[in-house]
């Protein structure tokens, strides 16, 4: 496993913390996504404004941040969504993939990159998770989404 840096740390023990406390699997690190997340990052910094790639293998959560954010503020952030989600109707919600993305059961590694703003202050940070979440095939969400009791 390559070293990784204490924000890709604190990015990936925030995931599987929020993934065990869902009685999900843990996350495993992977290089080649990390780059891929970098690489998003440096684009999204470079253009000043946020943008999903067109990536079709890997999932992906994009924060833009004026502050230099930790693991659990970005995973926090991204959990927020979590209250839009409607447990009772188990499919793609508008306003929620980012929750959904992280929590996503059969997702098993994950990337990421924290690049700075080129024109202005901040960051962009990426996540990339292999294989992707969010799919929309009847049963997928029922399938990857722990219920709503596993949560309380």
């Amino acid at each position: 496993m390559a070293d990784l840096d204490d924000f890709q740390q604190s990015v990936v023990d925030a995931h599987n913390k929020l993934r065990s406390e869902r009685g999900l699997p843990n996350l495993a690190w992977a290089e080649d996504i990390s780059t891929s997340a970098s690489n998003w990052a440096q684009n999204i910094s470079e253009k000043g404004y946020l943008q999903n790639s067109d990536n079709q293998v890997l999932g992906e959560n994009i924060l833009m941040t004026t502050e230099d954010v930790n693991g659990d503020e970005v995973v926090s952030r991204w959990l927020q969504e979590e209250k839009l989600f409607d447990y009772d109707n188990m499919r793609w919600q508008r306003g929620t993939s980012r929750f959904t993305q992280m929590i996503w059961r059969s997702s098993t590694e994950i990337g990421v990159a924290k690049v700075p703003l080129r024109n202005k202050k901040g960051f962009v940070i990426v996540a990339n998770y292999r294989p992707r979440g969010n799919g929309n095939r009847p049963g997928e969400y029922q399938k990857n989404i722990p219920s709503k009791n596993n949560n309380e």
